[in-house]
């Protein structure tokens, strides 16, 4: 839920009353941004310098210090594109139709390829984003972004038959959030580990958990029959 996209800031919308001046220094600060996010991808983000993005940027290194006050704070401004991506791929990927089990596996893969294609800054960035926006407990920033989301897919699946209902959907949520999540929290402290594996295999895990127990199916079934047969009359009237 960790992503940082390789191609540069997303556009940013340019007010039409934007003056010279204004336009220049919006132009400076991305391409500062951009050739720090190069170098972060290739380098990593202990191993650049602020040297070095400001040759990429093409300005001097007093120019970089007027819009950035370290090179953390470039890899800071990164975190709150984590923020929208996650919302991105939840709209995308839960308001599928589709299972709920299909949507859980299809956001995990998409996580997972995403984080695949910029391995080393997405997880300098998760680091950072949990250092400046962590909550006092402790917990994970982004996770609040995605639970009532997920809440209300498992409600849905739990409607549709294809849930468990013996347990409430936003606790199902949190089962299911807290599982993938746990493949992150083991990426941060070792980079090496196989976060893509683990979360396509945590999405697997959590699929089955969620499965309808065989008395779900049963009411489930009778309250369709039940449903149609109610319908029946009526519908020859």
């Amino acid at each position: 839920m960790i992503l940082i996209r390789a191609g540069g800031m997303p556009s940013v919308q340019v007010n039409a009353a934007e003056g010279r001046r204004e336009r220049k220094k919006r132009e400076v600060r991305e391409r500062i941004s951009d050739a720090a996010r190069q170098l972060f991808l290739e380098r990593g983000f202990d191993a650049t310098t602020v040297e070095q993005i400001a040759r990429s940027a093409d300005v001097a290194q007093a120019t970089f210090f007027n819009y950035f006050p370290s090179k953390s704070a470039v890899l800071g401004e990164m975190t709150g594109e984590v923020f929208e991506r996650i919302e991105e791929l939840v709209n995308e990927q839960l308001a599928r139709p589709a299972s709920a089990q299909d949507r859980i596996r299809r956001f995990a893969d998409a996580v997972a390829t995403e984080i695949e294609q910029t391995r080393g800054l997405a997880r300098d960035v998760v680091l950072e984003l949990m250092r400046i926006s962590a909550p006092r407990d402790g917990g994970f920033p982004y996770v609040a972004r995605v639970r009532d989301p997920f809440a209300a897919m498992l409600r849905e699946g739990q409607l549709q038959g294809d849930v468990r209902a013996d347990l409430d959907p936003t606790f199902l949520a949190d089962m299911v959030i807290g599982t993938l999540n746990v493949s992150i929290t083991n990426w941060l402290n070792d980079p090496g580990f196989p976060l893509e594996r683990w979360l396509r295999q945590a999405a697997a895990f959590m699929g089955e958990a969620i499965q309808p127990k065989a008395a779900d199916k049963q009411a489930a079934e009778g309250s369709i029959v039940a449903s149609a047969a109610a319908a029946g009359p009526r519908a020859g009237r």
